[in-house]
């Protein structure tokens, strides 16, 4: 084999490492989901520690994805992406040997933090290895990786939370450690390093006070909403403290715009396609609410095992590799459009899980039973609601990035997939809580509760197809669809 071809075959097993890390970042949440009521039982872990496991978690990862792609880009990139996949291993393995629910939920959330600096590392390895013209194809492979682990990462969940009444929840960190590490080694032995020395000043352009202000500001609103029960006063200044923080923050910014160094360029927003779709894509963050809804009501609500609930959460995987793949054939040829039929699919998806809800078995049905109930009463809302997901989400990256000079590109990424994932933060803390409000307003009628988060999720989805609406009746002429 020649030196060209090595180097092509070297690209492709480069991108394999990449779909293995997306991956890694996707089944982490769908299996941790699934765990929850055995760490509840085994742990103690409360309301507030379940809502600081899954929405810190993904808060964790937005946070560190902006900083991240910054970092790697001013620093060495595949140093960056090493030492970070081994400091999510090592978090996870912490996890995994946890005595204590503040142990438990200190490394989760270093653990996502550590993810999120990954992630945009493995746009810029995309943008050294392929050209514009090549670029598809791997970011395809993506895509694949990201259904493949939403749709496996439940059913895998519940078969390791099986192995053990009690410890099986412990082996979920375990493999993500090992798949963390693994990809850590290969990382190392196959990506190329950078032979040109970083600047000896290179820290000052990642831009540490813009970084600071704006987890400060993110932390100090997020508090409050996670720790609701201790409702003491100490917490509630903390929302009006990270308010005139993140207010600094925007100053800070626009000051550093004029220096050309700015950690985010707030500018974007003023370009219409990207100010409304970055809109859209915090607001459809809700949506992945449901996951841990689910989890929580199919386990301690119906009575099923973890195995059982993971299979019946599997249908919305295949909806949503089927509806990322239609739209994103169709992305520029509709544009906004595809947007707003993925949002209305997915309220529609949602109607029919509270329609097939009426006829779910109660804790006294055999699962012989319930398994065709609910496959054929959920499962296809399920498949319609990750139809829409899909439909939505990679189209509405297209749509909103399409206007922005490739100047700008980096910046305008790592600011949409940082404000879906605060959207996702955000919807799992205000879905949660209003879960837990209505078990204790009903006396713990799961029922009622379940409904209730639909609606709210609905709402956040609805609230998203009239801005996309808007968006289409209001255009000019010319402008992107």
């Amino acid at each position: 084999m020649d030196e060209c071809s090595r180097g092509r075959a070297r690209r492709w097993l480069i991108v394999a490492v990449c779909q293995v890390v997306v991956f890694l970042g996707t089944v982490t949440t769908a299996m941790l989901v699934i765990a929850i009521p055995q760490i509840i039982s085994t742990m103690g872990l409360g309301e507030d520690g379940q809502q600081w496991m899954v929405a810190g978690y993904a808060l964790a990862y937005a946070l560190m994805l902006v900083p991240g792609g910054r970092l790697g880009d001013v620093w060495r990139r595949r140093a960056v992406f090493v030492s970070s996949l081994v400091l999510s291993g090592v978090a996870a393995t912490s996890a995994a040997l946890a005595q204590t629910p503040v142990w438990l939920v200190l490394s989760v959330l270093v653990q996502g933090g550590a993810l999120g600096v990954v992630s945009p590392q493995i746009l810029g390895f995309f943008q050294q290895l392929f050209n514009k013209k090549e670029r598809g194809r791997p970011y395809g492979l993506l895509g694949v990786a990201f259904a493949v682990a939403l749709g496996s990462g439940p059913v895998l969940g519940g078969v390791l939370v099986d192995v053990s009444p009690e410890n099986g929840w412990r082996l979920i960190f375990v493999a993500n450690a090992s798949i963390a590490f693994l990809a850590a080694t290969l990382g190392f032995l196959l990506i190329p390093a950078l032979t040109t020395p970083p600047d000896r000043f290179w820290w000052r352009r990642t831009d540490p006070v813009g970084v600071v202000l704006f987890v400060v500001g993110m932390v100090a609103l997020w508090i409050p909403m996670v720790e609701e029960t201790a409702r003491t006063p100490v917490l509630w200044v903390l929302a009006p403290v990270g308010a005139v923080v993140l207010v600094g923050f925007v100053f800070w910014e626009r000051s550093q715009a004029n220096r050309g160094s700015p950690l985010v360029d707030l500018g974007l927003l003023r370009v219409r396609s990207y100010g409304l779709g970055a809109l859209i894509a915090v607001l459809f963050g809700a949506y992945d609410a449901l996951y841990y809804v689910l989890a929580l009501y199919l386990q301690d609500g119906v009575g099923h095992s973890p195995l059982t609930t993971g299979l019946v959460m599997a249908p919305i995987a295949g909806g949503t590799a089927a509806g990322a793949v239609v739209g994103g054939r169709l992305a520029w040829r509709a544009g906004r459009r595809v947007v707003a039929l993925g949002l209305l699919t997915s309220l529609v998806g949602l109607a029919a899980v509270t329609v097939g809800d009426l006829f779910l078995p109660t804790f006294d049905s055999p699962h012989s039973a319930a398994l065709p109930l609910l496959f054929a009463g959920l499962g296809a809302g399920f498949v319609l609601s990750g139809l829409g997901s899909g439909l939505t989400n990679i189209p509405n990256q297209t749509v909103t990035m399409s206007q922005v000079p490739n100047t700008r590109a980096g910046s305008a990424a790592g600011m949409l997939h940082t404000g879906h994932r605060l959207g996702i933060s955000a919807g799992i803390v205000g879905v949660s809580t209003a879960l837990f409000a209505t078990l204790d307003r009903t006396g713990g009628n799961w029922l009622a509760a379940f409904r209730t988060t639909l609606l709210i999720i609905a709402a956040f989805i609805l609230v998203a197809l009239l801005i996309a609406l808007m968006d289409i009746v209001t255009r000019k002429e010319g402008q992107v669809r």
